[in-house]
């Protein structure tokens, strides 16, 4: 298999971009289903007499166009302020009720408009009705009682149009749209040009990033010495990817190299071996990586100096002598207490 650091760079980058793109195309598919349900959509009635019929099918929000409005005198008040009004159509014989913003009914009273277009939630408020039968009857001085079914129970309520829960919604699927395109394209792009990847950033200590591409992908293909899992050595670099970054060394740079082992626990199960390479040198560079196959860090080591490290050759001959120190002072104490248990069975 060949080996190039712009396929690396194109393979990291379709590990990380795959899951966010996964994401966001099921958050959009989410708020598309959100976007059909019937508290979201808005539905056109022309017909302001067959509010009872829409009402009673769901189609609570709906958009209409309303020409010859006269008001009730009725306003809606919070802390001495109105904040809505209550206008009238006569339909059939009958006030139909449509309570306004104040602003939609300050533009009808200012004349600026006779015709309007409004999206209004269908509400059924009894009461209400009941109220404005109720006024209308001592305005003209006659009983209630025959004013009763004037107004009907269905209301066009302006107020309570959820005009922000939809415009979030299509404000969300639109940010989420464009965010979703946006990496598409990114990736296209830095897959056709790996010198736009991000990742390709970490070139720049050595200079031009893009003539760098290039020459690690000579590098992996003609001097190429070890390549495993996610470390790679040529001739002159040291090469490991993780996810989320590739790390570049120059072999040439390191001036001190060394490794060593230590216990981690993963999870809640037993510890286990870890293998730490680090190289440095008395400039600024500083480089470590985690190693669970002591195999590959001895081939990285070995492939980078052309030997093993002798130091760490003899840590683990001191690890391995003190485990079997610590096992033979263990048996030994095992043997004193059952000399100890004896005379005592006897």
């Amino acid at each position: 298999m060949q080996h190039s650091f712009s396929k690396l760079l194109r393979k990291n980058l379709l590990y990380m971009a795959l899951p966010v793109v996964l994401i966001l195309s099921a958050f959009l598919l989410l708020m598309s289903q959100v976007s059909r349900l019937e508290m979201f959509q808005t539905h056109s009635l022309d017909d302001i007499s067959r509010l009872r019929e829409y009402y009673t099918s769901g189609q609570t929000n709906v958009t209409i166009t309303l020409e010859g409005l006269k008001s009730t005198g009725i306003s809606v008040m919070e802390n001495e302020d109105p904040v809505a009004e209550y206008f009238y159509l006569m339909v059939g014989g009958r006030m139909q009720l449509i309570l306004l913003s104040e602003k939609t009914a300050k533009t009808l009273r200012t004349g600026e408009s006779e015709k309007i277009t409004v999206s209004a939630c269908i509400i059924r408020d009894e009461v209400t009705a009941g109220y404005v039968e109720g006024e209308y009857a001592n305005s003209l001085g006659i009983p209630k009682k025959e004013m009763e079914g004037l107004c009907p129970e269905y209301i066009l309520d302006e107020t309570s149009f959820p005009l922000m829960r939809i415009r979030l919604l299509r404000i969300a699927s639109w940010v989420v749209a464009s965010v979703l395109g946006l990496i598409m394209l990114y990736v296209l792009a830095a897959t056709a040009f790996p010198v736009l990847n991000h990742e390709a950033r970490v070139l720049k200590q050595f200079g031009s990033v893009g003539r760098y591409i290039r020459k690690l992908d000579r590098e992996m293909e003609k001097k190429l010495r070890f390549s495993q899992d996610n470390v790679t050595v040529t001739e002159n670099y040291l090469i490991v990817s993780y996810i989320t970054h590739i790390d570049v060394v120059r072999i040439d740079d390191i001036k001190y190299l060394s490794k060593h082992i230590e216990k981690r626990r993963k999870g809640l199960g037993r510890p286990m071996h870890v293998y730490r390479l680090t190289a440095s040198n008395a400039d600024d560079l500083y480089f470590e990586a985690d190693f669970f196959d002591e195999e590959i860090i001895n081939d990285v080591i070995y492939f980078m100096r052309g030997e093993p490290l002798l130091e760490y050759e003899e840590h683990i001959l001191k690890e391995k002598e003190e485990a079997e120190n610590e096992m033979a002072l263990q048996e030994l104490a095992e043997e004193q207490e059952a000399e100890r248990q004896e005379p005592g069975e006897e």
